[in-house]
């Protein structure tokens, strides 16, 4: 897998007088052709409700105002397609036929193709876990974009870009016409092509990355074999593939014969989810069908998940003995659920079920819908939830030491304290820790702070008592019971045994 290192660097836009006669370079050259201008700032719009279709700012209203502002030229009935990445600009080179406005700047030039047209607004981003091929990218996981429509605008040239201290400036104008074949189509093209270029597998992978490429379009679009021999081709040339040639005609190749990869072996080539393809095809309509018929094949063996407590799930899982089917559940925890090996292990010996074959990503994509849509039993066991179980043991705590409403004793014999009139508790956490101790409960004291503070919402207080320093930790508004709070005066020999408890934690540390 090669992570492309390329960035964009500044390079001279190479204008030609000719193409650039009589273009929009000012706010009246716009006015004039009766378009919406909308003042910027750092790329920015500096007045609310741009996009309503009721803003308009006059000639007049400009000139007074807003002279030292970036032209935003709203796209109420253009296309902007911005390109991000230099790979785009290959393909925009080679497939887009006629284009009369091209404009960029030196550290990005011919970045922007204006059209007189309305698209649905896109941006094509490469999921996350792709980002990793574009690390090095100007501008990151994305590619290109379509703007369009009152709701977008793009910086018009003339103006200073907020980047850097250039201007945006035309390399081509004729006019803003309308492009005469699928404009939509050529831009998505040339989105999922810069994607598959950017991904393009490292050598010893490439005929099955093209392969499988091919896979899918064969599979889950009209082209026909010609256009995807040519999308292919040209993949692998802007690629650098140095056997681009012998990938010329693999939609022929791959339709006529039974090796038809495709998601899942990219995903395999790529370290990717294969939501991720799909998501990237979907760019141009297809949808990841791949994962539907191996999920139809899972999910005759492998039933919804059911969480039974924490980190215990409940599968039901269907077999097959002398040819009739039975239903068994097994119960995993989660790395189990995550794991394939792990899983089939489990599914065979608490089951005897024998699993259908199916890649390491197809059963975690399956195993994560799967869990994504788990649902909570009936019988859930709270009590198996490692923080309810903390929780009771500072209830049992509590109920055992009882809670003094004398603070003194929290200060003579670290006793818990409360405090009825501010509804707060407080207490010494060696104390408890003591008591966990003899409830066979060892925790580290990191581990055991943040227990405190996460379950317990307990607070560390550097406190005072009659002047002298009172370290305890405090709980505001505590569930407890009347019956754990020590009615009248404290008994004696109730807070000795406090102290006894806490001398016998000390010897034990020692």
């Amino acid at each position: 897998m090669g992570v492309d290192a390329r960035v964009d660097t500044p390079i001279k836009i190479m204008i030609d007088e000719k193409y650039i006669k009589d273009s929009p370079n000012t706010y009246e050259d716009w006015y004039n052709l009766e378009y919406t201008l909308i003042p910027c700032e750092g790329g920015k719009a500096i007045l609310k409700r741009w996009s309503s279709l009721e803003f308009i700012i006059k000639k007049e209203e400009w000139k007074s105002r807003y002279l030292d502002k970036q032209l935003g030229l709203r796209l109420d009935n253009l296309v902007d397609f911005d390109i991000d990445h230099t790979r785009a600009k290959e393909f925009a080179n080679k497939w887009i036929k006629n284009c009369s406005a091209i404009f960029g700047r030196d550290h990005n030039p011919t970045s922007h193709y204006l059209w007189k047209q309305k698209l649905a607004p896109k941006k094509f981003i490469l999921p996350n876990d792709l980002g990793k091929y574009v690390e090095f990218a100007a501008h990151g996981q994305c590619l290109c974009e379509i703007r369009s429509t009152e709701t977008h605008y793009t910086i018009a040239p003339a103006s200073l870009h907020n980047k850097h201290p250039e201007h945006v400036r035309w390399e081509k104008y004729e006019g803003i016409n309308e492009y005469q074949e699928d404009l939509n189509k050529v831009i998505r093209k040339i989105a999922l092509a810069t994607a598959l270029s950017v991904l393009y597998a490292a050598k010893g992978q490439r005929d099955e990355y093209c392969t499988a490429i091919a896979g899918v379009l064969i599979k889950q679009t009209d082209w026909n074999d010609e256009e995807i021999n040519n999308f292919i081709y040209e993949i692998a040339e802007v690629s650098n593939d140095d056997e681009a040639e012998n990938r010329k005609n693999k939609g022929s190749s791959v339709r006529n014969s039974k090796r038809q990869f495709g998601m899942p072996k990219i995903a395999e080539i790529l370290g990717c989810k294969i939501q991720s393809v799909g998501e990237i095809f979907n760019w141009i309509g297809v949808e990841d069908k791949s994962l539907v018929e191996v999920k139809q094949i899972a999910d005759e063996s492998i039933g919804e998940i059911t969480e039974y407590g924490q980190d215990r799930y409940d599968i039901k899982v269907t077999g097959k003995l002398e040819g009739n089917s039975f239903e068994k559940i097994i119960t995993v925890n989660g790395p189990t659920l995550m794991n394939q090996k792990l899983f089939y292990d489990a599914v065979v010996t608490q089951a005897q079920v024998w699993m259908p074959r199916m890649k390491v990503t197809q059963f975690e994509e399956i195993m994560r819908i799967k869990f994504e849509s788990r649902v909570k039993s009936k019988e859930y066991v709270e009590e198996a939830n490692e923080d309810l179980k903390f929780y009771k043991y500072f209830e049992n705590y509590i109920k055992q030491e009882k809670l003094s409403p004398d603070r003194k004793e929290l200060f003579n014999y670290q006793a818990p304290y409360y405090n009825q009139s501010t509804d707060v508790l407080e207490f010494n956490l060696g104390h408890f820790e003591s008591y966990l101790q003899t409830q066979k409960i060892n925790l580290i004291r990191v581990d055991l702070v943040m227990k405190m503070q996460k379950i317990l919402k307990a607070k560390k207080v550097n406190g005072k008592y009659k002047e002298k320093s009172l370290v305890y930790w405090k709980i505001e508004s505590p569930k407890i019971e009347e019956t754990d709070i020590i009615e009248g005066e404290v008994v004696e020999n109730k807070t000795e045994e406090g102290k006894n408890l806490l001398n016998d934690f000390e010897k034990n540390k020692a």
